[in-house]
């Protein structure tokens, strides 16, 4: 029991790590997407707070070309924003057609460097919308990249004093990894943390888990060690019955008709007839009786009435000091392959009372509650027992009953308290699946 629950608790530990893990993953991942759109908002409302203040300082100039003044002007316009860490760079573009060409920088070695313009981009642009992008990495962007900051690039349209179209670039510092790391800081020991005491919370459900599992298994492999020595032990019945009885009768046979043979009396010989005659119809009645126990309702596919009448015979032979009742009350007939069973089921019942309940009355009723199950009752007046405790070692009929039943997709009840008898009550649909085997070893057709 103890390395069943210890596995267990492994394997809980392990499920609960690994849950973390990947929670923590999700939650990770998560914060990130957040952080950058986060951080696109940011670069948004920064460009556009620069945009409405230097926008129509900037509308005033000509750049084509810019002359010095201009020049100074226009940066010392953008040189605050700078100074005060808002933007890490500033680019203004002049557009010739589908090109477009830096003609003001704070970085004066990027200003003469043109480029092609995304169509889409000057639509929107032109339409009054800020762009923002990541910024990419290529040669033109070589001293952005330099700086060694996270940055992003927003783009704002304008046109200038006389009427050219012109795009104001400025690059706007983020810091996504910081403000993931802040945000891991208050919630990422929150999920674990609650994931943690749910984990703990859950340990005793995974326990009782546990020792049911290895109750069960302890319960199956008493039912098969039962079977095995069950059959074991009917097997050693069977051969001591026909050693001491049919295999002698027949000896002693023989050596009457020897008898017989050589007796030349007809009296004596009469006498020698009437004794085989009685010691075979002995023995047939026996082996009768053997082939009832071995293949209950014979060779044929009796109703239940027939069954319940060979099970009343069967118990009257073994166990005739204790009084058995049948009674039958059905609407549909069950098949075969159910009838089988119930006399199965019913014989093992009854011998379970007769054996452990010491009963003065056994009692078995078959009837159909509802129209599709059949059910079987076996009540005895016994001694009884408590159903909650674990069957002691070798007491384990309940539940090869109670497999068997479950087998053919029926239930198992069982009422029973000490000193107040016992009822065990199986439930069985009324047709089983063509699949299983017929009591005579054929499938249905």
């Amino acid at each position: 029991m103890r390395r069943v629950v210890r596995r267990a608790l492994v394997r809980h530990a392990v499920f609960t790590a690994v849950a973390a893990a990947v929670l923590s993953g999700i939650t990770v991942g998560g914060l990130w997407l957040f952080a950058s759109g986060e951080a696109h908002r940011t670069a948004r409302d920064v460009s556009g707070r620069v945009a409405t203040a230097v926008v129509v300082a900037l509308s005033e100039h000509h750049y084509d070309p810019v002359d010095p003044t201009s020049r100074d002007e226009v940066l010392a316009g953008l040189a605050p924003f700078i100074d005060s860490g808002m933007l890490a760079r500033v680019k203004i573009w002049r557009v010739v057609g589908d090109q477009v060409q830096v003609v003001v920088s704070d970085e004066p070695r990027n200003e003469g460097d043109g480029r092609s313009f995304d169509a889409e981009l000057a639509r929107r642009l032109d339409s009054g919308e800020i762009v923002v992008l990541p910024v990419p990495d290529d040669p033109g962007h070589r001293y952005e990249r330099a700086a060694g900051q996270t940055l992003l690039e927003a783009f704002v349209g304008f046109r200038d004093a006389w009427g050219v179209p012109m795009r104001l670039e400025v690059y706007v510092p983020v810091d996504t990894t910081a403000t993931v790391r802040s945000a891991m800081v208050d919630l990422l020991p929150l999920v674990v943390g609650s994931l943690l005491v749910l984990a703990a919370a859950t340990v005793p459900l995974t326990v009782s888990l546990a020792r049911r599992v290895e109750r069960d298994q302890r319960e199956r492999q008493a039912v098969l060690h039962y079977g095995l020595a069950a059959s074991e032990r009917e097997r050693r019945r069977l051969a001591q019955v026909l050693h001491d009885g049919v295999v002698q009768d027949l000896a002693g046979t023989g050596l009457l008709v020897d008898a017989l043979l050589l007796d030349e009396t007809v009296d004596e010989r009469r006498e020698l007839l009437g004794r085989v005659h009685g010691l075979v119809e002995r023995d047939v009645e026996m082996l009768r009786g053997l082939l009832t126990e071995l293949a209950p309702g014979g060779l044929g596919t009796p109703d239940v009435r027939t069954s319940l009448q060979e099970l009343a015979t069967e118990h009257e032979r073994t166990a005739g000091d204790v009084t058995l009742e049948t009674a039958v009350a059905v609407t549909d007939e069950p098949d075969a392959h159910v009838v089988a069973l119930l006399h199965r089921v019913g014989r093992e019942l009854v011998r379970n009372a007769v054996r452990h309940g010491a009963p003065a009355e056994v009692r078995v009723e078959v009837d159909t509650p509802e129209p599709d199950r059949v059910r079987m009752t076996v009540a005895d007046d016994g001694c009884g027992f408590d159903p909650d405790i674990a069957a002691r070692e070798g007491h384990v009929g309940l539940r090869l009953v109670g497999l068997a039943v479950e087998e053919r997709g029926g239930t198992l009840t069982v009422h029973s308290a000490p000193g107040d008898g016992t009822s065990v009550a199986v439930t069985l649909p009324v047709r089983l699946p063509e699949l299983l085997p017929s009591p005579t070893g054929h499938r249905d057709r």
